[in-house]
Parts: structure tokens; sequence; C-alpha cells
């Protein structure tokens, strides 16, 4: 057995080495698609522009993965984009989820820091949410097909479970801008996204959740390039118990314990049942 797995190293390593390099080329392609985009005449048609264009990067994606299985001989399936009858589900659970956190961290952050929020001027509430959702859905459906779907699962096969969800969740962040607090911004919650796709074999999920953090995020005025508000945060007069950005940058690092502690947990649940 030693000697057939000797045997057999040089051409699993190149096998590796080939996943890797097909995946920085997609990284690279996608991102090429994104560039083209900021030369396309798009900004003339105002917020129509966020979904027309993230469903142009969406579709030249899902070709760009389609080509890749086909040199892959793989399938959807592997890489968690079939449609079953989990998947509705699995996007609306996201979703509450998603929702559910940023309320509960705004929350915190109202009782805790002087935010304040009140009621925003706009008055069409059905049209706001129904944009915002429509945009906000495909600006994350187009996000997870680049950094999961493909990219996580097939680097699961090559280095393994902790490397693909800290490696795309690091991709993820700079994706976001070289900034180092892009990795306690993005780059957390890609953990969580990575996590949740493997967990579920499906993007569904953290497609859902992703869409959920961004849609009330959306709606509280902190993505105005989105959408318009419902409500608006500010800073009022009072001290509060310590600042916005001391309980943001604590509540982050929280999330980053606990999402490296959920990957730990599925990587030796995993490794219990391999």
């Amino acid at each position: 057995m030693n000697l057939l797995a000797k045997s057999l190293r040089p051409y699993l390593m190149s096998a590796k080495t080939a996943i890797v390099t097909k995946v920085l080329c997609f990284w690279a392609s996608f991102w090429l698609v994104l560039a083209g985009l900021q030369t396309a005449p798009l900004q003339s048609l105002g917020s129509a522009a966020a979904p027309i264009g993230a469903c142009i990067v969406m579709v030249a994606t899902l070709l760009l993965i389609v080509g890749l299985l086909r040199m892959d001989r793989g399938s959807l399936y592997e890489i968690g984009l079939r449609f079953t009858s989990r998947t509705l589900p699995q996007f609306v659970l996201g979703v509450g989820l998603g929702v559910a956190l940023v309320a509960a961290m705004l929350s915190a952050m109202l009782l805790l820091t002087p935010l304040e929020i009140e009621s925003s001027a706009n008055s069409n509430l059905l049209n706001i949410v129904g944009v915002s959702f429509v945009v906000l859905f495909a600006l994350a459906m187009m996000e997870e097909l680049a950094f999961r779907s493909y990219s996580l699962f097939k680097l699961r096969q090559a280095w393994g479970i902790r490397p693909a969800v800290y490696v795309t969740s690091i991709a993820f962040a700079f994706y976001h801008g070289l900034a180092f607090e892009n990795l306690l911004g993005p780059g957390v919650w890609g953990i969580f996204f990575g996590w949740m796709a493997i967990s579920t074999n499906s993007i569904a999920l953290p497609t859902g959740f992703h869409m959920g953090l961004n849609w009330l995020q959306a709606l509280m005025g902190m993505k105005p390039e989105y959408s318009q508000s419902i409500w608006d945060l500010s800073i009022g007069t009072s001290s509060g118990y310590i600042g916005v950005e001391e309980l943001g940058f604590a509540m982050q690092v929280v999330l980053l314990v606990v999402g490296i502690s959920i990957v730990e947990l599925l990587v030796a649940r995993q490794s219990k049942g391999a």
C-alpha cells in the first residue's frame, strides 16, 4: 500500500496543482468581466445598473463554470449548483437568518452605543423593499457563484475543507478591496458562507444568508448605492456605554471566533465520518 501511495503521489500533486490553477484562472476571468463592466454604459440606467450588471456577471460566471466542469468531466451537483426540493427552503431560511442576525447586531448597537434610528422620508415602502430584494439577490448570487460553488468545492477536493473555506474567504475579502478591515468584514462572513455551502452541499443557504445580511443593511441606509432606505441610522447626542466602532469591531472578532469554531467542528465531524 505504501509503495502504491508513493507511486501515485506525483499524479495526485499534479491534479491538485491543476485544480488550483483552474480556480485562479476562474477568479481572474471573473475579475476581468467585472472590469469590463466598468467601461460599459450601464451608468445611464441609474439604479437599474446594479441588477443588470450582476445578471451579466452571473451568466458569464455560469458559462465559465460549465466550461470548467466539462474540462473536469464534473457535474453541477458536485459544486452545489443542482436545484432540488430543498433549494428554495434553504434559500428562504438563509434570508431569515441573515435578517435576524443583522437585526440582533443593530439592536445591541442601538442599546449600547450612541447610535439612533428613525424612519426615513421615503414613502413608497413596498417599491423600496421589492427593488432592493431584486438588486441584492442578484449581487449575492453573483458573488456566491464566484467564491463558493466551483472555487470552494474544487479547492476542498484539492486541499480539504479548512484551507478551502479560509482561502475563498480571504479572496472574497480582498475582492471588496485590498484593505485589512475587509478581512474582519466580508472575510469573516465568507467563512460562514463557505461553512453553509459545504454543510448543505449547496449554495442556496449561503446565498440567502448573504442576501439577508445585505438586505436589512440596505433598508437601514447602510448600502445607499444599492437601495433607498426605510430607516436611517445616525449618531445621537447620548454618550452610550461604548463607541459604535469599538462595538462593531468586537462583534466582528466574536463572529470570527464563532466562524473558525464551526469550521473546525465541521472538519472534525467529516473526519470521523470518513
